[in-house]
């Protein structure tokens, strides 16, 4: 053979047989070394941990399955800083823990770990809770009221404004007395618009309400805003005005058309309609019959008018009111007011600055339109419309109510 490949096997074999002797010489239980202090034991860890939001405190839900030698969890967060310990007193079935942690507003990240009755511990459970406080109170918002009424038959109704479902707003609270002056309480759904007052509501009593949150689907508290008085417009039409809505009744009608409203003064200047003989005006029978003042479109009947009037007079007590009108239709020219006067009469369009209570004009505009007042005593009032209107057989001005209505604002 040859004399250098010998040199060159010697090389490799000597090495690896000093290497096979040498691990062969150890001891066989060199490994014990490893397992000084003994083996580690784990204990069971809890199960399904839910951690639930809440007011300043977070409510923790747990299982314990298995381990029947758990004696103890400890729950930490803060990274540490705070630590509660529970003990857990172990039962032949699955046992669950229901824990109230106190902590502050904010987002925490809690560490569970059980632990049995010699100190052995298991592998932590990490989970995230969040806890609600002042912080997040403040950003609350009560919810819209649209409208708030008491209605002609002494129904008191709350009409609701909507909301953005994403702030966890769940439900509203209305608050109110009875005659004994008992308060009474219930909740409005989110969902609802409007809301009839229970039949011992007494007119004029407190009413208020406040709005209901939960934070996010795990909250266990509610949080509420801060309690809103609400003023209550009360509809006292009925007891001081007659034939108010549409259809109105007629005293007199052509019986195709024209017609004149019963329970309203109304000039000649308004009757400007020619009929076999008599004339009409006031009410417009075509669409529900209509309350009107209307000139042109024939150049025979309908003619220019000044200063026609269509009004009622009552007597109201001293407070606050509004006098609203429902306008259907409403000519873009044309002179013609709502009025509110005080006596028996309204006056005439050139005088109004001088002699009406509230005036409005209304040429080309549709909607509820209404003048505000207050009385300090009893006195006597007219309510109505007043209109100066040309027209042709070419050209017409008009206007056209649904209804007028009074409104009284409870105290």
């Amino acid at each position: 053979m040859d004399k250098h490949l010998i040199k060159r096997l010697f090389r490799i074999i000597v090495p690896c047989l000093v290497v096979y002797c040498l691990v062969s010489c150890s001891k066989s239980d060199d490994y014990k070394k490893y397992l000084e202090g003994g083996e580690i034991t784990y204990t069971g860890k809890i199960d399904s941990v839910t951690v639930y939001s809440g007011k300043e405190r977070v409510y923790v839900t747990g299982l314990f399955l298995a381990d029947p030698k758990i004696e103890k969890l400890r729950v930490y967060w803060g990274n540490r800083t705070d630590s509660v310990d529970v003990a857990i007193q172990r039962t032949e079935n699955v046992d669950t823990l229901k824990l109230i942690i106190p902590v502050e507003e904010g987002v925490h990240n809690f560490e569970f770990v059980t632990f049995d009755g010699l100190g052995n511990k298991s592998l932590t459970v990490y989970k995230t809770g969040v806890s609600y406080g002042a912080r997040y109170s403040s950003g609350l918002i009560n919810r819209p009221v649209s409208n708030s009424y008491i209605s002609e038959g002494d129904e008191g109704w709350i009409e609701w404004g909507g909301m953005d479902l994403t702030s966890g707003v769940i439900a509203t609270e209305v608050s109110y007395t009875d005659e004994n002056a008992a308060e009474h309480r219930f909740l409005v759904p989110i969902d609802s618009t409007a809301s009839l007052l229970p039949e011992d509501y007494v007119i004029g009593e407190s009413v208020k309400y406040r709005t209901l949150f939960r934070p996010d689907t795990l909250s266990i508290d509610t949080f509420y805003t801060e309690y809103t008085e609400l003023n209550f417009t009360r509809y006292v039409t009925a007891l001081y005005l007659t034939n108010t809505t549409a259809p109105f009744a007629t005293s007199a009608s052509t019986g195709v058309r024209w017609a004149t409203p019963a329970n309203w003064v109304t000039n000649s200047a308004v009757k400007n309609y020619l009929s076999n003989g008599v004339y009409y005006g006031g009410v417009d029978l075509n669409q529900n019959s209509r309350l009107t003042m209307e000139s042109g479109w024939n150049s025979t009947n309908l003619l220019s008018f000044t200063n026609g009037k269509i009004y009622q007079t009552t007597i109201l007590p001293a407070g606050n009111y509004e006098y609203e009108v429902d306008i259907d239709d409403a000519s873009s020219s044309g002179s013609f007011y709502i009025v509110v006067a005080k006596g028996t009469s309204i006056p005439n369009i050139e005088s109004l600055s001088s002699e009406a209570f509230k005036y409005l004009s209304f040429v080309n505009r549709t909607g509820t339109l209404s003048l505000s007042f207050e009385l300090t005593e009893e006195t006597e009032l007219s309510f109505g419309f007043v209109g100066s209107l040309v027209g042709t057989g070419s050209t017409g001005q008009y206007w056209k109510a649904n209804s007028v209505k009074l409104k009284y604002l409870a105290q």
